[in-house]
């Protein structure tokens, strides 16, 4: 006889709610991975020719910036790392934090620094038909339900990311 874990289950739609949530909010982010079983969330951004000199300074300044949030926040991090893939025509970098002890605040201060160490070079995809009437109650909504994904486990692996226009959530 098997038993079905209906806690996994039914997490997924909180899970895939998170990822959808972060990319319509957030149009500067490319893609989610989550990969619970590691206890990490990578998020990717992508940048129009930057040269690699920018991005190893942008690198050293964004981790002096989340260490002094972390300590200022007295937030516990097993894993918050930067890595940048320079290719053609743009670079993609990569964001790795630990998936439980992440914060909405976290990732608007590196959406943030990277806007203003980027401005136009961060590739964002526009809607117009999205607009947010208020950024503040859906940053309480996201707070909302990643603190709600936390309390839970799963052994989902997600990827979410956008495509001309629209948000994807896939089962990897």
């Amino acid at each position: 006889m098997s038993v079905i874990n209906k806690n996994k289950v039914s997490n997924f739609p909180h899970i895939a709610n998170l990822l959808s949530s972060l990319l319509l909010c957030y149009p500067e982010i490319a893609a989610i991975n989550l990969e619970p079983r590691a206890n990490v969330v990578k998020f990717s951004f992508y940048i129009d020719n930057v040269a690699k000199k920018k991005l190893f300074s942008f690198k050293k300044k964004i981790e002096q910036s989340l260490l002094a949030y972390y300590n200022l926040e007295k937030k516990e991090v097993e894993v918050c790392s930067f890595s940048f893939q320079p290719l053609d025509v743009f670079s993609i970098i990569e964001f790795k934090r630990d998936l439980w002890n992440i914060s909405q605040k976290e990732i608007a201060l590196v959406i943030a620094l990277m806007r203003e160490e980027f401005g136009s070079s961060l590739v964002t995809e526009k809607d117009d038909e999205l607009v947010m009437d208020d950024l503040s109650l859906h940053e309480e909504l996201i707070d909302y339900i990643l603190e709600n994904a936390k309390k839970t486990s799963t052994n989902i692996k997600l990827v979410a990311l956008r495509d001309e226009g629209r948000v994807l959530v896939y089962n990897k």
